[in-house]
């Protein structure tokens, strides 16, 4: 497999479990009942149950039936103004779909639309700058996958530099570490961003700093396990393609 291949099916699972390890930033109608009709409950359950379906299909491969699930409960929130809130989880599952299933015209629509959404969490003084960053990265990542590394390099960047700016040194050190990986992650994707345009001394660089960072996320005791096993992953990967970079 490519160097770029290997990167990239292992951010594709990273990003899974980043998203499962991160505390959430909103609070919408999922997750507080209180003051809501009962139509818009009857509402969201349908779309939880498309949703689900399509999350079955995507674990058990069947990349078809998750997208076409996904974008059944897509046209539903669209038509549905009670479900407006929802249109962010569900373009984010749909995004993640169109990626596994290799579609990037489709996925960077989606992550294009997304960013849209979350236009508000992207400013440096944001409390939430890391749900802009994972956006951007994504989007950067369908880019890569379409054969767009220049403009890739450059959505890329914009989530590097989010990411480091998401933590304080007043958060916890979990979620410290949690930014220093994706931090880390997003370094090796634009490594190869650049290896990919000739930049080579520049991608042995940004790679060379990922191994860095994900060093010290993999040797930080005082983190859950499952973080610090995800960065020795993201780490050995980022080793290899080090490796393979200086052939």
């Amino acid at each position: 497999m490519s160097v770029f291949g290997l990167l990239l099916l292992v951010i594709l699972t990273g990003m899974q479990l980043s998203a499962q390890q991160k505390p959430p930033d909103r609070k919408d109608s999922t997750t507080v009942s209180a003051g809501i009709s009962k139509e818009q409950l009857a509402q969201e359950a349908q779309l939880n149950d498309l949703l689900a379906l399509g999350d079955k299909a995507r674990r058990s491969g069947d990349a078809a039936e998750a997208i076409r699930q996904f974008e059944k409960a897509r046209d539903m929130v669209h038509s549905q103004t009670l479900l407006a809130e929802q249109e962010d989880r569900v373009l984010t599952k749909l995004g993640g779909a169109y990626l596994a299933a290799k579609r990037p015209s489709d996925a960077i629509a989606t992550y294009t639309a997304i960013l849209k959404l979350r236009r508000r969490d992207c400013p440096p003084e944001s409390s939430s700058l890391s749900q802009c960053a994972d956006a951007e990265r994504s989007l950067g990542i369908s880019k890569m996958l379409g054969g767009d590394f220049a403009g890739a390099l450059s959505t890329l960047g914009d989530a590097e530099a989010n990411y480091g700016n998401a933590a304080k040194p007043s958060d916890a050190e979990e979620f410290r570490m949690i930014e220093t990986k994706e931090q880390a992650e997003t370094r090796s994707l634009i490594s190869v961003a650049l290896f990919r345009l000739g930049r080579n001394e520049e991608a042995t660089e940004a790679v060379e700093s990922a191994i860095v960072q994900l060093e010290e996320v993999e040797s930080d005791a005082n983190i859950q396990q499952g973080i610090r096993n995800s960065a020795a992953d993201s780490l050995r990967q980022a080793q290899a393609q080090l490796e393979q970079m200086k052939r």
